[in-house]
């Protein structure tokens, strides 16, 4: 049976990533021995919340494993500057880890959208792991078994490509809906009855892949409703329409 009480794990970062993994981690029962981050405010807040210290210096952090969850630019620095003795594993997606040249290095990604005051479960948050030494590979293992995540280990070409697909599956996503609400709320129209058209286009992929999901004047080829969309809109909206139409059409062209 896993001793919970012997994983000391501290966090260098205060953003999403951090404060949302650092909660399921204390809620798991294990000790936060303490946070390190340039935005002392936002780091003093989430050691505060948590009960731990915050830590200036992050050399000072005292933990068998420290999470750098940082941005991808910071990781390299911060990686530098951290005594070679600390095992360090970082969050960031695209970050390759033969880039960093310490032994005591590993990757635990999480593969996921995180969002402020909105709080996720463990099964929702599968790890992408990477490591150097099975010391590290050890520890991360031991980290996702005691929390329950589920974890697969990943090269970091995979994981960068992993990274890409979610880009498209998340931030494309989302942006896309920003477009349709901002459309909407310029026309005054309702944003709450294309609700239930977004639940199911999400629902169906449980059932369908996304190429055989597909609908739409762009795929069917309906040019006369494709030019009356294209009259609706201007400026980067209607880029991005051509753009998608486009990619539709060359992509079922052949499959008629």
């Amino acid at each position: 049976m896993l001793d919970v009480k012997k994983m000391r794990i501290a966090f260098i970062g205060s953003g999403r990533v951090a404060s949302e993994l650092a909660l399921i981690f204390r809620f798991k029962g294990i000790e936060i021995t303490g946070i390190s981050s340039r935005n002392q405010e936002s780091g003093s807040k989430l050691a505060s919340h948590l009960d731990c210290p915050f830590v200036e210096d992050p050399n000072k952090l005292d933990a068998e494993l420290i999470i750098l969850a940082t941005n991808d630019t910071s990781v390299r620095t911060l990686c530098a500057s951290l005594s070679n003795d600390k095992f360090i594993a970082y969050t960031a997606g695209a970050v390759d880890l033969a880039d960093l040249t310490r032994e005591n290095c590993g990757v635990f990604y999480p593969l996921q959208t995180f969002t402020e005051k909105r709080h996720l479960t463990v099964d929702e948050i599968p790890i992408l792991l990477e490591s150097y030494s099975d010391l590290m590979r050890k520890k991360m293992e031991r980290l996702c078994e005691i929390t329950g995540l589920t974890f697969e280990y990943c090269s970091s070409p995979d994981r960068q490509k992993y990274h890409l697909a979610a880009v498209f599956v998340n931030n494309f996503v989302n942006h896309l809906i920003h477009e349709a609400q901002e459309q909407l709320l310029h026309n005054g129209l309702n944003w709450e009855l294309l609700k239930p058209l977004l639940e199911e286009t999400i629902d169906k992929l449980g059932d369908y892949s996304a190429f055989d999901a597909q609908t739409g004047p762009a795929k069917r080829n309906d040019q006369a409703t494709l030019n009356t969309h294209q009259a609706l809109l201007k400026g980067e909206a209607l880029s991005i329409y051509e753009v998608l139409s486009r990619s539709i059409q060359n992509t079922y062209k052949d499959h008629d």
